[in-house]
């Protein structure tokens, strides 16, 4: 806008300063031959006819400014100046410049508003989110309140169930104790009876096996438990000490015939005595080794 107002003050400055000095009368113009050829014809009276070719003249070139009538629209030339030029290109710059912020705010304009898409998005995932574990926590709470009910439930059931197994336990408890003790009594009368009985003690396979013992020894780890061993030797006071080897998985009876047998220098004899009891009464029996004849 500036630069086409500085164009316009000047052609109006050319102009005053030429009709100023008279430089468009017909006498200048006549003067310095600057009609064109249709302004001479006009000039000198002839009619100008379009089909008939024109009277052509050069004109000779003058010094200052020429302006051609015959155009409608002058065209004038005007040599830039340098602030103009620093003007112009200060204006292109600011063009410039305003289109980058333009397209730098839409550039923000797009990336806020997907900003804010992905941020509204990210918050809706993690209301979801947040929506899904509660409903989660709320449905692990409830199975826990039905777990705890049903833990008191057994526990009562249980406490119920081991009181009745104690019952019952207490109960088995006095009939085993008093099976035992019956058990324990029929075996003890069996033992006592076996310890006495002729046929069990004397035909009783035993398991002996002795080194270096008496025959005393001997005889006590060949009878049952509960025989008493009673020794008499008058003739040959010295077969207490003497020790012997024996081996024997015989009758009881066999093996004490044996034994007795294996004495080379006197005549051992044994002798059981099955009707002995001891002062509470109970069977007592003896076995008595003895060298008299």
């Amino acid at each position: 806008m500036k630069h086409a107002l500085s164009i316009l003050a000047l052609m109006i400055g050319c102009q005053a300063a030429y009709a100023s000095n008279s430089a468009f009368n017909d006498s200048a113009l006549a003067r310095n031959q600057a009609l064109s050829p249709f302004d001479r014809s006009y000039e000198a009276g002839r009619a100008q006819n379009i089909n008939q070719p024109v009277d052509y003249q050069q004109t000779k070139p003058v010094k200052g400014l020429q302006l051609d009538l015959s155009v409608d629209d002058p065209v004038i030339s005007v040599q830039e100046t340098e602030t103009e030029r620093k003007y112009r290109q200060t204006l292109a710059d600011l063009e410039a410049n305003q289109q980058s912020l333009v397209s730098a705010r839409k550039e923000t304009e797009r990336q806020l508003e997907a900003a804010r898409a992905t941020a509204e998005a990210t918050a809706a995932k993690r209301r979801a989110d947040l929506v899904a574990q509660q409903a989660e926590i709320q449905h692990a709470l409830e199975l826990n309140r039905q777990a705890q009910h049903q833990a008191e439930r057994v526990k009562y059931e249980q406490v119920a169930d081991i009181a009745n197994i104690k019952a019952q336990s207490d109960q088995l408890l006095m009939l085993a104790e008093n099976n035992a003790e019956v058990i324990e009594s029929a075996a003890h009368k069996r033992v006592i009876l076996e310890r006495i009985d002729p046929t069990v003690v004397m035909n009783e396979p035993v398991t002996a096996e002795y080194q270096a013992a008496t025959i005393k020894e001997i005889v006590s780890g060949i009878m049952p438990s509960g025989w008493r061993v009673q020794t008499d030797f008058n003739r040959k006071p010295e077969l207490e000490i003497r020790r012997y080897q024996f081996v024997s998985t015989d009758a009881r009876d066999l093996a004490l015939r044996h034994l007795t047998a294996s004495v080379r220098d006197a005549k051992v004899r044994y002798q059981y005595f099955w009707d002995l009891k001891d002062p509470e009464g109970n069977p007592s029996p003896m076995i008595l080794l003895t060298d008299r004849p």
